[in-house]
């Protein structure tokens, strides 16, 4: 099924407390609300639904049901169901030293746990914001961060090809900054948007959360020396266990995450 993956099927998980429904229910909120569902696209009839995830067509309902409610989609018989949600964040712009700055004390802080590193095609959203094909192949990483052994960070990042330096055994003991360094590679700028989410499944289990519960979440994206969009990164905190401190003035703003 183009519009899901197996990614979106794995986070419906019988075993988990949440009912069936609320978790496709978040499935596809979040790839509304990411981008990969764009305003006006037209999603599989509930029966395919049903299929791809193995739940019922009464599971299927009520997740679009709930959806509908909240204006996210629009249902009418006969033309199917449309994706109606539009989202335009204003970006927040900050000075990047002082963000990276910070990012370099989170990293040299807290641990880290790769969980994933492959080369892959990305989603349309992240595609579009890297100004790649969306055939082009480029490298996806998945990351824990833990302070102390308990989990408060959960980080997904799409990064165009810059180096061998890029590798699975460098991200497990440097951070992602050190390697772009490391590689020549200069942020030159950063695009960020802050927002709230959901966890699903694989973020509940990950974070040691429940199902549904609010997360943090950050969408970057990096531009390098020649102000080219290299990297695309979400990352979602436990709010309980991290705070995204702004500190505004007239003259400027300074950006830094607060465990």
């Amino acid at each position: 099924m183009r519009l899901f993956n197996a990614e979106d099927r794995a986070n419906l998980r019988p075993d988990q407390p949440a009912p069936l429904y609320h978790q496709l229910y978040l499935v596809v909120k979040r790839k509304i609300e990411g981008g990969d569902l764009r305003q006006g696209t037209l999603l599989p009839a509930e029966k395919d639904i049903a299929v791809f995830f193995n739940v019922s067509r009464i599971t299927v309902k009520r997740a679009l049901d709930d959806l509908e409610a909240e204006g996210y989609v629009s249902r009418h018989r006969g033309r199917g169901t449309h994706v109606t949600y539009k989202y335009e964040p204003k970006v927040l712009r900050a000075p990047l030293n002082n963000m990276l700055d910070s990012l370099r004390v989170m990293s040299r802080e807290t641990q880290v746990r790769l969980i994933e590193f492959a080369r892959v095609t990305p989603p349309p959203a992240v595609a579009e914001a890297l100004r790649v094909e969306a055939d082009q192949t480029v490298e996806r990483v998945v990351r824990v961060r833990l302070s102390e052994g308990l989990p408060f960070a959960h980080y997904t990042s799409w990064t165009i090809p810059i180096g061998t330096g890029m590798e699975h055994e460098a991200l497990k003991t440097h951070s992602r900054l050190d390697l772009f360094r490391k590689l020549g590679v200069h942020l030159q700028s950063v695009d960020q948007v802050l927002t709230a989410v959901a966890a699903d499944t694989t973020l509940a289990q990950r974070l040691v959360v429940r199902v549904g519960d609010p997360l943090l979440q950050v969408t970057r994206i990096a531009f390098d020396q020649r102000g080219r969009p290299i990297d695309f990164l979400i990352a979602c905190y436990r709010p309980d266990r991290f705070q995204y401190h702004m500190k505004l003035s007239s003259s400027d703003v300074l950006v830094r995450g607060k465990r």
